[in-house]
């Protein structure tokens, strides 16, 4: 099914709830919550709304924002990463049930050899980024103390990703695999190095080969051109992650972001291609002409494959964790500001810090995006205090049937 422009009557929209959610968007902007929101809703593959709101960058010369402006996806990154995954398990190169030391054998950190790919996929290897002991403090020590990658940086590699890996590979878990889910970047950046490793390219060409140009996500990189950078939302200097927060990271919309291929984090893109992404989850693989994964990769990606399994999200314990490949899978749960509280059990989504969601209702033949430039989260415990959890409840209401 192609996204197509339509009267949201026809698919069991109420037309004047549709109205409500635009000038609502329009209100958070014109209040001051954000400089710049853009949004987009499709249900049965008719596009009920495709709007942006307020302005491209901060200053008063600045254009209007419009919905080809490219945004930072930040941790919506993850099931794009998990997905090119997925492709080579398709491919019978990768097995998910097979220990990540036979992709990665430098992994070398007590029990490492019980992590599977698997447990990298729902966060359950045991890795942490932010609390005791700190990979962020583990690898600005070894910095700090003259660290040089052993080997040298491969072809089809960053040389700041080589070097980050290079000095993780000995970092300790906090737990042994399977025994909790702890969201943490790092196990994404394994991922995107297996894909690189197992594909014999870099993830931004394999992405590019297997993913963004069959679906027409044209508009879509791991490691963004030169030429697009004038068409980037840029926010407030003051907003979170605006400023640098370690030599690996230097702002969310710096240039070493944008050529830095993060697999769990570094995807550059607009609502469009991110709503058909969503679409070819919702169709079980396929977009248009283009099938990228079997509706049994899709079905194994959207479900619960940790059942029972508690999270710790930056401190905070939730249970149940209901994570899938790449996706969290909407439960009982209750995660403060972020998602809404109209959406089906069995529904899947996912946010990026800057502001940034996909939501895919199967059951409600829903696809929503939203991203916001984001002024108000705090970094150390993960919240982002957006709007979207009021947006995902005022489109839902706005269903007939």
């Amino acid at each position: 099914m192609e996204l197509k422009p339509g009267d949201p009557e026809s698919v069991g929209m109420l037309p004047e709830r549709a109205d409500y959610v635009r000038d609502l968007c329009a209100g958070w902007v014109k209040s001051g919550h954000t400089t710049a929101l853009s949004v987009f809703v499709a249900r049965r593959g008719v596009i009920v709304l495709e709007e942006a709101f307020g302005q491209l960058h901060p200053g008063d010369d600045a254009p209007p924002l419009d919905t080809t402006a490219i945004w930072p996806a930040f941790s919506l990154s993850k099931p794009i990463t998990a997905t090119l995954v997925m492709q080579l398990a398709e491919d019978g190169l990768i097995g998910l049930n097979r220990p990540a030391k036979d992709y990665l054998p430098e992994l070398c950190a007590e029990h490492t050899d019980e992590i599977l790919v698997h447990h990298l996929l729902t966060h359950t290897t045991g890795y942490v980024w932010h609390e005791e002991p700190p990979m962020v403090g583990h690898i600005l020590h070894k910095i700090a103390d003259g660290f040089e990658p052993p080997t040298a940086c491969p072809e089809t590699q960053h040389p700041l990703l080589h070097r980050l890996l290079s000095a993780l590979w000995d970092v300790p878990l906090v737990c042994r695999p399977g025994e909790q889910m702890i969201y943490s970047n790092h196990n994404y950046e394994l991922l995107g190095e297996l894909v690189r490793r197992v594909s014999g390219r870099s993830i931004d060409d394999f992405a590019r080969e297997r993913l963004f140009r069959p679906l027409g996500m044209d508009d879509s990189f791991y490691v963004l051109p030169k030429r697009f950078s004038s068409r980037i939302v840029r926010r407030p200097p003051d907003a979170p992650f605006a400023a640098p927060q370690s030599p690996f990271m230097e702002g969310i919309e710096s240039r070493q972001m944008q050529e830095t291929p993060y697999s769990g984090a570094g995807v550059w893109s607009t609502v469009r291609d991110i709503a058909v992404f969503g679409q070819t989850f919702l169709d079980g693989g396929h977009y248009r002409d283009a099938r990228v994964l079997s509706p049994a990769a899709v079905a194994a990606m959207t479900r619960d494959q940790i059942p029972g399994v508690s999270a710790n999200f930056f401190g905070r314990l939730q249970t149940p964790a209901s994570w899938g490949y790449g996706w969290a899978v909407e439960s009982p749960a209750k995660w403060r500001y972020y998602h809404g509280s109209l959406q089906s059990l069995g529904s899947f989504n996912h946010s990026g810090g800057s502001g940034f969601k996909l939501v895919v209702d199967p059951q409600r033949e829903l696809v929503m995006v939203y991203v916001e430039a984001c002024l108000h989260s705090n970094i150390d415990n993960g919240e982002i205090y957006w709007n979207c959890d009021l947006f995902e409840n005022a489109v839902t209401a706005a269903l007939e049937d």
